[in-house]
């Protein structure tokens, strides 16, 4: 029997922007596509996702609809997942492999198989149960509709469309972050009369129990402060607790050798309740050495070092003159 090797398509925009309405369809095969959306309810209406506030213990009812926009018979496994901020900063949901430990767990569906016409739709009800020892804070999962075909005999392609689950569960709020590895370093340009830049590279850690964005900015300095330089601020993407993104910033700084400067994160935390953050500041200090500039003045110092050789070892060799 031939192994298959399961591949996961990326979770589609439903979990990434503020749609409502989301879709996917197969440039392979154009006849598979289908769309996921919420449905207007006592919980609210026109929502780009599920958003419930609840305490341990309490649970809701929702619905999500899923219409066969393709041309042919559509079967879908319809699931939770626990949501995750991947380290390029893009929302994504475990796959059925890895199993989840949090929200997707509390996430049960009325119908985790769905099969449908072409044309057809069908709202599937799922129940949000939060356990008693739930821990306070925001805990991400998403909804998902996955359809697993259009592969190859040894190559089983699973494409997603989900709907993001977010459950805020009351108590203490304690958002925190963390910035590590802090890494400094200096590109040259490869032109010696322009400047090169400062690379700043590092890493953004939820450390707490919600939701955080935010903003960084860097700064940069030569010798006692002077020729500085700074960054516009930068949005951080949405952190889910516990998820860690990498930073990477570039400065541009002529060589001026002893170069210092600082890493600044200004976090946020989403959602009401939550109390403010403190910036988060990490202070460096490299050596730009300005090697193209050198190199160039090196390979000048040789070339007049060799052309006086040269004219000394042809008057040595000239003949001499005879009246």
């Amino acid at each position: 029997m031939r192994r298959l090797l399961p591949v996961a398509a990326a979770v589609a925009a439903s979990l990434l922007s503020p749609l409502a309405h989301a879709s996917a369809a197969d440039d392979a095969t154009p006849a598979v596509a289908w769309t996921v959306e919420t449905v207007d309810g006592v919980h609210g209406t026109d929502r780009a996702n599920f958003s419930y506030v609840a305490d341990p213990g309490g649970s809701y009812t929702d619905v999500m609809r899923v219409t066969n926009t393709g041309t042919t018979p559509l079967d879908l496994a319809v699931y939770a997942a626990d949501a995750f901020t991947t380290p390029t900063g893009n929302i994504d949901l475990h796959t059925s492999e890895t199993p989840s430990v949090d929200a997707g767990t509390w996430v049960e569906v009325d119908m985790p198989q769905l099969s449908l016409a072409p044309g057809a739709q069908a709202d599937v009800g799922f129940t949000v149960t939060v356990p008693a020892d739930a821990a306070p804070g925001d805990h991400s999962a998403g909804l998902i509709t996955s359809f697993r075909g259009g592969g190859t005999a040894t190559v089983d392609v699973d494409r997603r469309l989900a709907t993001r689950i977010t459950v805020r569960v009351s108590g203490e709020l304690a958002p925190a972050v963390e910035v590590t590895d802090v890494a400094a370093s200096y590109r040259a340009s490869w032109n010696p009369f322009e400047p090169g830049a400062v690379v700043l590279a590092y890493r953004v850690t939820n450390a707490g129990n919600t939701l955080v964005t935010g903003v960084d900015a860097s700064a940069a300095a030569g010798p006692f402060g002077a020729f500085g330089t700074t960054d516009e601020p930068a949005l951080l993407p949405e952190i889910i607790p516990g998820s860690t993104i990498e930073v990477e910033r570039e400065l541009p700084m002529a060589p001026w050798g002893w170069v210092s400067g600082s890493v600044v994160v200004e976090p946020e935390a989403i959602g009401i309740g939550a109390r403010g953050l403190a910036s988060v500041v990490h202070d460096y200090t490299l050596l730009a050495v300005p090697w193209t500039l050198l190199l160039a003045l090196l390979l000048v110092a040789a070339t007049v070092v060799t052309l006086v050789a040269l004219a000394r070892r042809r008057t040595r060799a000239a003949p001499p003159l005879v009246d």
